[in-house]
């Protein structure tokens, strides 16, 4: 899967974004924030050449592309599958034109996030946000970015069984971006958000509803019994953390945008999915060594890929003020600043 960009615009500022800096750089008087039409129909080349069946719309905010019916038609007129990536707060005509897509034929992800926090300062009427989606029912997934070991998002139950909403919960973590400014969560605070993941897990099981979980969680944050429930109920790989191929408005694909400034790969007019994931794997590859701990890279989960080392961006940032080398023996073993690792490969 390949995610694309169609706006480096949103009327939104969550703090925990991992977008918005690196699409500020794009956004200044000589580009437009938003995907020309003809760019968009090369990115659609491109999936059709890597045999990617699904289109996945990511911005910024993708519905405030002005031609966003139009982008909509195209990938339609090509694909049978759609994926929106979006906050929710959806006008009129983009309502009418994604209630037209039958269920089985689009996803809508909904960062509920922005909803809640407006809801709870006060700021916004989130009345309307709950009309709107509920009209589109049962093709949108609720999605919540853990962005404090305090996080609550009990809420989301009654919401989704109120909404007609497909019975599934995406969970995020806040993760740093390099060279960024956002708000994200320390590998130290994982354990007692494991816990309170686990807990909504179980609660959201009672009424039949499943978690998803995004990248980026690790095995060890979780107690073998909090293990226990959460692997018992998602449907999802969930100690991942994978090149997706973030493609930006100037063509670049990124192994996600929390490393985009510093692993990318540019998009020609042969580009394979394929070639550009393994350029950048190669790319990451001895950061892979390692992990959010100083025992992943002994860790036996990681060893058989069990479970990654958590996002990839919090290891990079660990390096970022050190003198990073690695030296090979004959038995593959290799020292990372003095830490012995292994390849797992």
């Amino acid at each position: 899967m390949s995610n694309i960009v169609i706006s480096s615009l949103c009327n939104l500022s969550c703090a925990f974004c991992f977008a918005r800096d690196h699409l500020s750089k794009q956004t200044n008087p000589e580009n437009q924030p938003f995907i020309t039409l003809e760019d968009f129909k090369d990115r659609l080349d491109f999936l059709e050449r890597s045999a990617i069946e699904e289109v996945r719309l990511i911005g910024g905010e993708p519905t405030l592309h002005p031609e966003f019916l139009e982008l909509v038609k195209s990938a339609r007129g090509r694909f049978k599958k759609l994926m929106l990536f979006t906050h929710g707060l959806l006008q009129e005509p983009v309502l009418h034109c994604l209630e037209d897509i039958p269920p089985d034929e689009i996803t809508i992800l909904v960062n509920t996030n922005a909803y809640w926090e407006a809801a709870r300062l006060k700021q916004k009427d989130n009345s309307s946000w709950k009309r709107g989606l509920t009209r589109l029912a049962d093709r949108v997934t609720l999605g919540y970015t853990i962005a404090s070991v305090d996080f609550d998002c009990d809420d989301l139950l009654p919401l989704l069984l109120e909404t007609g909403f497909k019975k599934s919960i995406r969970l995020g973590l806040a993760q740093p971006v390099l060279g960024g400014r956002n708000s994200w969560l320390l590998p130290r605070q994982y354990p007692f958000i494991g816990k309170k993941v686990a807990e909504f897990v179980s609660r959201a099981a009672e009424h039949g509803i499943d978690v998803e979980f995004d990248c980026g969680f690790v095995r060890c944050m979780f107690s073998p019994a909090e293990l226990e429930v959460v692997t018992g109920r998602t449907k999802t790989t969930i100690f991942r953390c994978n090149p997706v191929l973030d493609i930006d408005l100037h063509g670049q694909s990124s192994h996600c945008f929390p490393l985009a400034e510093r692993f990318t790969q540019p998009l020609t007019s042969t580009s394979l999915a394929s070639d550009l994931r393994a350029a950048i794997t190669e790319q990451i590859r001895p950061y892979r060594l390692s992990g959010i701990y100083k025992e992943c890279s002994s860790c036996k989960f990681k060893q058989t890929q069990e479970c990654t080392g958590g996002c990839l961006a919090l290891t990079v940032s660990s390096f970022q003020n050190t003198n990073f080398h690695t030296t090979v023996s004959r038995e593959r073993k290799i020292e990372i600043n003095g830490i012995s690792c292994y390849p797992h490969s």
